[in-house]
């Protein structure tokens, strides 16, 4: 269930990192990678953060388990697994319907506490990601591209992560599905999978949603970047490498960095 060992992971996510150089070469010289549907006239690039820059899925499902068992409800990392990418108001719902129960709110802000102290002490970088985006940060100018970046997450715990991988000042927006979303009605919810937060970042950094390349872990956020109109590539994670992502125009694998590189 963890993607092999910790070896065979960073082996895998170098590999990643050479195919998104590789991209990146491509983009600043005008033009793209070959991959069917990739915009010609691409205008921004919009990065997830936890699980595409910060590894933090694993500190989450301690904060999730340590919060409902102080309400006398176990949670183990299977079940924790295909909820990753989802805000915290689907999983805590997401978590009752499995379990049969009818589960408080109170354990969302028990889940938000116990994740601050996790969080304080250090969130674990996904370097080979985070040099990727300071590349496309640094040759903006050359490239013409914007940078964002879209997290489910409050934007307190975004910024603390950015601060902590020194990527605060890299992007022209910073955008939360928790808190900056206000503009939207939708009674089953706003955050990913809901397009909201990728339409809203189109808006904001003044582009076409079909103008918008995406880098995303799960199959939450892949779907909420599809169904704005973008496209969207999967770079899966150790916790989501068994999602759905048939919404993505391409899956960055090891296994299939040869099919990238050479399409």
């Amino acid at each position: 269930m963890y993607f092999g060992s910790v070896m065979t992971f960073r082996f895998w996510i170098v590999r990643v990192f050479h195919t998104l150089t590789l991209s990146l070469f491509l983009l600043c010289g005008g033009s793209l990678f070959a991959l069917d549907g990739v915009p010609k006239g691409l205008k921004a690039v919009i990065f997830d953060c936890d699980g595409v820059l910060v590894d933090t899925e694993y500190l989450k499902f301690l904060a999730w388990q340590d919060a409902l068992l102080s309400q006398g409800v176990e949670f183990t990392i299977e079940e924790y697994m295909p909820l990753v990418g989802h805000s915290a108001q689907n999983i805590l719902k997401m978590i009752g319907e499995s379990k049969h129960l009818n589960l408080s709110d109170e354990i969302i802000e028990l889940r938000n506490l116990k994740y601050k102290e996790l969080q304080k002490e250090g969130v674990p970088p996904i370097q080979p990601m985070i040099d990727f985006a300071r590349s496309i940060s640094e040759n903006r100018e050359e490239s013409g591209l914007k940078l964002g970046l879209a997290s489910s997450a409050p934007r307190e715990e975004i910024l603390m992560n950015l601060k902590q991988i020194d990527l605060e000042d890299a992007f022209d927006l910073v955008i939360s599905g928790a808190d900056d979303l206000d503009d939207y009605i939708d009674e089953s919810g706003k955050n990913k999978p809901k397009p909201y937060i990728y339409m809203e970042s189109a808006k904001r950094l003044n582009v076409l949603p079909e103008e918008c390349l995406v880098f995303e872990d799960t199959n939450a956020g892949v779907e909420a970047a599809a169904d704005a109109g973008m496209v969207v590539i999967a770079v899966p994670n150790r916790f989501t490498l068994y999602q759905d992502f048939s919404k993505a125009s391409h899956v960055v694998s090891s296994s299939e960095e040869l099919s990238l590189l050479n399409d």
